[in-house]
């Protein structure tokens, strides 16, 4: 007759979990990689709200400008100006005369199209961003018709409504996201007031 024995391990002679330096280890790597998980998600999310916000500043900044262009080009003359505001007398051909004002509205930071009581608001989020290429958030400049070849443009700005031949518009548009200043675009164009008379 054969006996058999069999041998069982007691609970303590063999490795039944984890040790807590182990355990530390894991978690912390996990910790880690979860925190550059989140981290990369953010920065992804970020770039992709800064690039919508770009791609809108541009659409709206064509729009508006294509508004002023037209008006600008069709003014017969300027009848106010200054830095944040104009006034343009326009005579259609197929409707009667009107005035138009284009001015910057610092406290709602946008620029806007006034004809008599309805305001059109054409371009939003206008404001000077930290390290903006331009000094202020907006502004109008005048030219002369005539340009000094050996002059820079300081020395081609208009003194008065008379000798005024082009308008310039220069302006910043900043976008915000999560508080932070994410996207600007500068808008800065120079048009010829077309049917307009100049006297020098």
């Amino acid at each position: 007759m054969t006996i058999i024995t069999a041998r069982c391990k007691t609970a303590g002679a063999g490795r039944a979990g984890f040790t807590l330096t182990e355990l530390m280890v894991v978690v912390t790597l996990t910790v880690i990689l979860t925190g550059a998980v989140f981290a990369a998600f953010g920065f992804v999310t970020r770039s992709s709200f800064a690039i919508a916000n770009y791609a809108d500043m541009t659409s709206e900044g064509r729009r508006g400008l294509e508004v002023f262009a037209r008006d600008v080009r069709e003014a017969e003359e300027i009848v106010a100006f200054s830095d944040q505001s104009l006034t343009l007398y326009l005579s259609p051909i197929d409707a009667p005369p009107v005035l138009v004002t284009y001015r910057y509205n610092e406290s709602e930071r946008t620029f806007e199209r006034v004809v008599g009581d309805d305001v059109q608001t054409l371009m939003r989020d206008v404001r000077r961003a930290a390290g903006a290429e331009l000094d202020t958030a907006f502004r109008f400049r005048r030219y002369k018709i005539l340009r000094d070849p050996d002059g820079d443009d300081e020395s081609n700005l208009a003194s008065n409504h008379l000798e005024t031949k082009q308008l310039q518009l220069q302006l910043s548009m900043v976008k915000r996201v999560l508080g932070r200043d994410t996207s600007e675009k500068v808008v800065s164009a120079r048009y010829v007031m077309r049917n307009k008379k100049v006297t020098e």
